[in-house]
């Protein structure tokens, strides 16, 4: 399993052990998904603010069992509680995110936003970070020291390897073309990484897969941008420091995976913990009603991605040329994609802006 970090293949032995082997471990799986699927609920419900539990309970439902059956709901849980636990234990929050990054690596970008409203001073910035460090670090000596370097950064070469998968945003305009013209020239073939992608050297794949390391790139950035208007513009008693770090974490969230060349259906439970918590958090005014389209939009996003797959599965491959409608829910699935990535920067950007008085005449 060199495609996971080692902390994470930890995890995956300790739950194979524990289920007594590869014929039997599946329902031990299973189980302890369900499970912390259920614990993340809970959590949001001892908030106080059943809105957050009713969007996390329908935004895993609608995706389907395929949450249950996969890692990612690890990475989204710790995410999760780490935008739970922001204020009320920071540091918490922080090895959370550092935890997250050792199991999945993705994580480490969102301790950016996390370091507002400073740093360098003490308080909860500076607390999460600390967290983040200890966490991280103690892991990743862990892992050097069991497993070597090449082990270690194998996820990283594993990921960089890869082609372009059909899912992918950046795969939509060929899978289009694919799939609603005569042409014949986007083969799909399941690759030594057991994900099925356009076939390298088809025309455009060369060029999207510039376009993905592109959008990677901006994801960064936009992280980093994020980052310096909360630092910037935020201060530790501004109402609006909670929410504008769960505005920029989710910002981040979506423009990572609407950038991932490796898009699968699983990456889509990364999004929920923030929009979760926003719902915990954000209580009246005209931001609560853009935080219920971010959530009617996840969930329905959710229900596309479950009719993609696995139910349109078969459709999406059709060869030589797909099925039309198969085709169409997931070229809808990734344009709602884009189309949330920028409302939800417009709004982070709004609620980060130098003039408090202007974003409480905006959202009241």
């Amino acid at each position: 399993m060199v495609e996971y970090p080692v902390p994470a293949v930890w995890i995956l032995m300790g739950l194979y052990r524990l289920g007594g082997g590869w014929e039997t471990w599946t329902a031990v799986f299973v189980l302890f998904f369900l499970l912390l699927d259920a614990a993340v609920a809970a959590s949001l419900y001892r908030r106080g603010r059943a809105a957050g539990t009713l969007f996390w309970i329908l935004f895993t439902a609608a995706q389907g069992p395929i949450i249950w059956y996969r890692f990612d709901l690890i990475p989204a849980a710790l995410v999760a509680w780490a935008c739970l636990f922001l204020l009320s234990r920071p540091g918490v929050a922080g090895g959370l995110i550092g935890l997250g990054a050792a199991v999945k690596l993705w994580p480490a970008l969102l301790i950016a936003p996390m370091l507002a409203p400073d740093p360098l001073r003490a308080g909860p910035g500076r607390r999460r970070l600390g967290g983040f460090v200890v966490v991280g670090l103690s892991l990743a000596a862990a892992s050097l020291v069991t497993s070597g370097w090449e082990r270690s950064a194998s996820p990283v070469t594993w990921q960089s390897d890869r082609g372009l998968q059909i899912e992918s945003v950046p795969a939509t305009p060929l899978m289009f073309l694919r799939t609603f013209t005569d042409d014949e020239s986007w083969p799909l073939a399941l690759s030594p990484y057991n994900a099925v992608e356009v076939v390298a050297g088809s025309p455009g794949v060369s060029a999207m897969l510039l376009v993905s390391t592109a959008l990677t790139a901006g994801t960064v950035l936009l992280a980093l941008w994020l980052t310096w208007r909360l630092l910037r513009n935020v201060d530790r008693d501004d109402p609006r420091l909670v929410t504008g770090i769960l505005l920029a974490v989710l910002c981040v969230v979506l423009a990572l995976i609407v950038s991932n060349k490796t898009l699968s259906p699983q990456y889509m439970v990364w999004l929920g913990g923030p929009v979760a918590v926003l719902l915990v958090h954000v209580r009246s005014g005209a931001l609560l009603r853009h935080v219920h389209v971010l959530a009617a939009a996840l969930v329905s996003l959710g229900a596309l991605t479950q009719v993609t797959y696995p139910w349109g599965t078969y459709g999406i491959l059709a060869m030589p040329l797909g099925s039309g409608p198969e085709t169409a829910v997931l070229v809808l699935r990734n344009v709602g994609l884009v189309i949330l990535t920028g409302y939800a920067t417009v709004l982070a950007v709004r609620v980060s802006a130098r003039n408090a008085g202007r974003v409480a005449e905006d959202f009241g």
